[in-house]
């Protein structure tokens, strides 16, 4: 009877011991999959964000009703083309400007800020190429009252969007404020 009772108690202490491992490695395999799915996060928020703002750029146009329908089906391949280059550009940019003020803040050499400068201007750069590619695109497609109506369609558009993310990203500016004031 002890026998078999030190051999029950021996199995469970082995299973135990088996069982720790095994639950080791799904756990690992878990925190790899939570990991891949972080990743996956921010470029998964960027392209929701990019369709929002393609079909934002959309429906201005479209709205405008200064462009046919069948005009518009022309342009949109360069519409989506502008906007994603104006993702890919504006990513770069915000990165090169953290990274330059973080220099700044740090006291960084005369050579890496000349570097990030040039990063800079060049993001900027590539920003406004970006916009010019795509008139020069479109505008064989319009006439001179289309044309002028597009670039004030873009303005606008891009003023709301920014009027819109800035709201997203401070919902109570005014709170915000109030409380800055009191703080000393």
């Amino acid at each position: 009877m002890k026998i078999l009772a030190a051999l029950v108690l021996q199995l469970a202490l082995l299973s135990s011991l088996q069982a720790g491992p095994r639950q080791a490695r799904q756990q690992q395999r878990l925190d790899r999959q939570q990991e891949k799915q972080a990743q996956n996060r921010p470029n998964q928020r960027r392209a929701i964000v990019q369709d929002a703002v393609l079909y934002f750029y959309i429906q201005q146009f479209q709205d405008s009703g200064e462009v046919s329908h069948e005009t518009f089906a022309k342009m949109r391949p360069f519409l989506e083309q502008f906007v994603q280059s104006r993702f890919e550009i504006s990513q770069r940019r915000t990165r090169v400007l953290n990274v330059l003020r973080q220099t700044i803040e740090r006291n960084g050499s005369e050579e890496e800020l000349k570097r990030l400068v040039r990063e800079f201007d060049s993001a900027d750069a590539d920003f406004q190429a970006n916009q010019e590619k795509f008139f020069s695109n479109v505008d064989p497609m319009l006439n001179a009252r289309q044309q002028a109506r597009l670039r004030v369609l873009q303005i606008e558009a891009d003023t709301r969007l920014r009027t819109y993310l800035n709201a997203l990203q401070n919902p109570n500016p005014q709170r915000q404020n109030q409380g800055q004031a009191t703080t000393p």
